[in-house]
């Protein structure tokens, strides 16, 4: 795990420790509320019992617990002795109301942004403040989350997708679908890395190594800035930054045996790295895995001869579909 992240999982275990036999209201669905529910269960095998939402939108399923503020004027079930993690920003009016039912601050209420970034937190980013990328920008000056479209890259070549964010509420579910323990030999390629968020969040997973390329010089210069914000050296032994065209990365591959996709090009770009990678095998034999997600271009792995489709499932993203290719 990376250090400066345990400071974030710090200060959110501290308030689920107090809650670990109590029903659990999330008040707030939006980032911070879907971030602290995944959070909960993850590490701490939590669920809610009750979520307060003012949003009904198409985006939020109806099979979950989904109540508004005026549950607690209901006497529900267990719903007075509950404990309430606050994911949106405390206003008087939802203090006024959670105080009218007899919660108190810190005790039976918690204010997961103050938990996280103290009293002065800026309340205006409230909603989208709990969770790791988001942390590390407010923390570290980094910048992670908010996307690049291709438009706004500075120089690209063709075939080249927009810059995303994932982070470990996405990818940490992907890594153990595939039973990943990393070991000291283990290391991970992300093509098309971006700013660098899924490079951390392999870190922070337990990789020891992990490399990336991105084109781009603008996404170059905010990926490097990045990493040295939060204290890791961009081209040190631990992190590989590679400024380039990914279909022209070959022998830096044979140092990998996990390669790591999010739909970062088309078709004929796809298809280079790809055959770079079989002549990576060729070149140095191993067992490689290849996490493919939105798997459009799935038939060059296939017909490489090199791989088998291990497992196929999807997450909580809109680009749900994973494949899992491990060498034959």
């Amino acid at each position: 795990m990376l250090k400066v992240l345990d400071e974030f999982r710090d200060k959110l275990d501290a308030v689920m420790h107090q809650c670990m036999d109590k029903r659990i209201v999330i008040y707030g669905y939006g980032y911070s509320g879907r971030f602290v529910a995944w959070y909960a269960e993850y590490y701490h095998s939590l669920k809610p019992d009750y979520i307060i939402t003012e949003e009904y939108s198409n985006t939020i399923p109806y099979e979950l617990p989904l109540f508004r503020s005026s549950l607690f004027d209901f006497n529900y079930k267990d719903v007075k002795d509950a404990v309430v993690w606050l994911c949106t920003a405390e206003t008087k009016e939802i203090r006024g109301l959670l105080e009218l039912h007899g919660y108190v601050k810190n005790k039976t209420y918690f204010d997961m942004n103050e938990a996280i970034y103290g009293k002065d937190y800026n309340r205006a980013m409230a909603d989208t403040n709990v969770q790791f990328m988001r942390y590390l920008e407010k923390i570290y000056n980094c910048d992670v989350v908010n996307p690049i479209a291709v438009d706004d890259f500075t120089n690209s070549i063709d075939g080249m997708h927009a810059c995303v964010n994932m982070s470990p509420k996405e990818l940490f579910p992907i890594l153990d679908k595939c039973h990943c323990v990393p070991q000291s030999d283990d290391a991970i390629f992300d093509f098309g890395c971006g700013k660098g968020s899924a490079m951390i969040t392999f870190l922070d997973y337990g990789f020891q190594k992990v490399g990336g390329v991105e084109y781009a010089d603008n996404v170059y210069d905010t990926l490097m800035s990045n990493f040295r914000n939060i204290g890791l050296d961009p081209n040190g032994e631990s992190v590989t930054c590679i400024h380039g065209d990914a279909s022209l990365v070959m022998q830096e591959l044979d140092a990998y045996n996990w390669f790591y996709f999010f739909d970062p090009f088309e078709k004929d770009l796809f298809q280079k790295v790809i055959d770079n990678i079989c002549a990576s095998i060729n070149r140095k034999p191993r067992k490689v895995h290849i996490i493919n997600i939105l798997p459009r271009f799935h038939k060059y792995i296939e017909d490489s001869g090199k791989f088998v489709l291990t497992n196929q499932f999807d997450i909580l993203t809109r680009q749900r579909v994973v494949d899992i290719f491990v060498t034959k």
